[in-house]
């Protein structure tokens, strides 16, 4: 049972080092702004964080947290374990206020150019060519 646990306890610490890895990549494609690889690698996280969540039930099927951080044998891999979890959170926390700046961004470029296009009326001349009028309120700087 503890060579199995061990297994168990190693492929997961494996696929939360390359999520860890995978976020921090993330974190660069959004900085520029590469939707394709965005997409790539949300598809990537979502299947490492299926693969973490099977280890886990997997895991709790033969012992639980507490008998393997009282372990001396898997205490300190735990340990390491925790701790990626949690830069992964902090990571992704990261990640989703950029993702939440960026829609807050793009929300007030759309109000702008809405109200823009309000302010422009595109009317046809009688050989029909475009012509915009701006509808201001009238004040002349």
């Amino acid at each position: 049972m503890t060579d199995t646990v061990t297994l168990l306890l190693n492929h997961q610490e494996a696929e939360l080092a390359k999520l860890h890895s995978l976020l921090c990549n993330e974190l660069e494609i959004l900085k520029n702004r590469e939707l394709s690889a965005l997409e790539q690698a949300s598809a990537e996280k979502e299947a490492i964080l299926n693969k973490v969540n099977q280890l886990d039930q997997e895991i709790s099927q033969s012992t639980s947290l507490e008998l393997l951080q009282q372990d001396n044998n898997h205490s300190e891999q735990v340990s390491r374990i925790i701790n990626l979890l949690h830069d992964c959170k902090q990571q992704n926390e990261v990640n989703g206020q950029i993702i939440n700046n960026s829609q807050i961004a793009i929300n007030r470029f759309k109000g702008m150019l809405q109200k823009s296009i309000s302010n422009n009326t595109m009317t046809y001349d009688n050989k029909g060519k475009t012509t915009i009028s701006n509808n201001s309120i009238g004040l002349k700087a």
